[in-house]
């Protein structure tokens, strides 16, 4: 296992969880704006304010550790966004296309923790609040699979 041990490179991780933590934020409120269903609607603007949190706890950490925190979302930058496709979902307007979509970026940020759990030496404090983020977006991804099938 390759790990990255420099104060940047542990930045540099914590901000790519940070840009993908707003892009899930913005993609969730997306998708609570293109559903009828009530319930789903109240679900969604319940993940995005989820990931909101996680990003004012990422930007306290990066702080906290004397980095600068990215503020916007991938968009603004060269990198994958996980949620661009949430727009052609939305476009179908199917509540299982948004569904499923809302799945994938999930499946994307939970390998973006991954990478930063498994190959990164970060201290005990910031290793604990990235597995209580990650285990609540294997809940949403979990959840977001569960509905795909049922809507």
């Amino acid at each position: 296992m390759n790990v990255k041990e420099t104060r940047g490179e542990i930045l540099d991780q914590l901000n790519k969880l940070l840009t993908s933590s707003h892009d899930a934020e913005k993609g969730y409120q997306e998708a609570a704006e293109s559903v009828k269903d009530a319930e789903l609607k109240s679900l969604f603007l319940a993940q995005s304010r989820q990931r909101a949190e996680f990003a004012t706890e990422l930007d306290r950490e990066i702080r906290a550790l004397g980095g600068d925190p990215d503020n916007g979302t991938s968009l603004a930058s060269d990198l994958h966004r996980a949620w661009i496709n949430i727009k052609s979902a939305v476009s179908n307007s199917t509540d299982k296309a948004v569904a499923e979509e809302c799945q994938r970026g999930d499946s994307e940020a939970l390998n973006d923790y991954k990478d930063v759990l498994e190959q990164t030496d970060i201290a005990a404090s910031t290793r604990e609040l990235l597995l209580n983020q990650k285990s609540k977006v294997e809940s949403a991804h979990e959840t977001m699979g569960r509905l795909a099938l049922v809507v």
